[in-house]
């Protein structure tokens, strides 16, 4: 598990995870914190019998892909759970994901659904059941997954909250923000998939997992799209299910790889973008004529986050913010 800063968040993910059925478990923690806040918490919890804890604090920080690589090179066990402070496993989820490896000994990583949490510690069910749609983790595509690089492409591979191969993943590792941006969690999952085409990813049609929307001020770093754009344009050799698949990706990441690169003043990169294949291709609307005077006037972005702070900070990213039906963690648990 990373933490950074964050204990109270830190102590409800090390509960989701003491609180697993699965025995033996070892739960490594990697603290980047200034302070010992965290350290204390994790000192404080008292762990039943059968799970076992190591705690390091780094001193300088590693950055999350060096908290991430540092843990993947620690870990003990043959297989993983990868799982940031600030998310959660929900009960049961490891015995479900390693009982998804037993459908072949060709599966390399197993994942299920992920719940929504909003900023406000709920849980959206609405943008959850979204979610999961958009990253093709459907009743239908349940079981092994026959293509893992199509499903890493999908982003169907979860930011974490899955079961991994140690090894594979130790070899795959994350790469720094000088190659990726902020999307290291994707590009992994994309990598992974990538030196293993024939091994099989699991999906099993279970809630695993809880996942934090970030506060809008860190969603606002605009590093997550315009690094791993040009990343996943470079991929060759791909049979035709894989390349439909990177070209939806490619697709869905246009715009905000346009504004990302328009904010750190890659103007030329950013009309590339803009005038490629990938990008919407109806230029009446609004949006793009924000993004092209986006690429004159970068500064522009700060009155968009402006307008949209007060939004963001009540009403749920759904289109139909009156539909959202909004449920406790506790209940999530019991709904398992």
């Amino acid at each position: 598990m990373t933490s950074y800063r964050r204990p109270t968040f830190l102590l409800q993910s090390l509960h989701s995870c003491i609180t697993q059925d699965y025995r033996p478990l070892e739960i490594d923690i990697s603290d980047d914190s200034p302070n010992d806040e965290c350290e204390q918490i994790v000192r404080s919890v008292t762990l039943p019998e059968g799970i076992s804890l190591r705690y390091w604090r780094n001193s300088p920080s590693l950055k999350q892909t060096g908290n991430v690589n540092k843990l993947f090179s620690m870990a003990r066990g043959s297989k993983l759970v990868l799982l940031h402070d600030d998310d959660a496993l929900m009960p049961g989820a490891i015995t479900a994901l390693l009982a998804a490896f037993s459908w072949s000994p060709s599966v390399i990583a197993s994942y299920g659904l992920q719940y929504i949490i909003r900023s406000d510690g709920e849980i959206s069910m609405s943008e959850s059941e979204k979610h999961d749609v958009y990253v093709h983790r459907t009743r239908d595509l349940t079981g092994l997954q026959q293509d893992p690089v199509v499903s890493a492409l999908w982003l169907q591979f979860p930011n974490n909250g899955y079961l991994v191969d140690t090894a594979l993943a130790r070899a795959t590792g994350y790469l720094g923000e000088e190659l990726v941006g902020d999307a290291c969690d994707a590009d992994f999952g994309i990598r992974l998939a990538l030196a293993n085409r024939n091994s099989h990813f699991a999906f099993i049609e279970r809630y695993t997992s809880l996942y934090r929307l970030s506060p809008s001020a860190l969603r606002r770093a605009h590093n997550t799209c315009w690094k791993h754009f040009d990343q996943v344009k470079r991929l060759t050799g791909l049979t035709p299910p894989q390349a439909e698949a990177r070209d939806l990706l490619l697709r869905r990441t246009a715009e905000q790889s346009v504004v990302d690169c328009a904010i750190h003043r890659q103007r030329r990169r950013a009309f590339e973008i803009f005038t490629s294949p990938f990008y919407p291709k109806s230029k009446l609307r609004p949006k793009p004529l924000y993004h092209l005077a986006l690429m004159a006037f970068p500064r522009l972005v700060f009155l968009r986050d402006l307008f949209l702070e007060k939004p963001e900070q009540n009403a749920p990213a759904s289109p139909q913010p009156a539909l959202n039906q909004r449920i406790s963690m506790q209940e999530a648990s019991d709904r398992v």
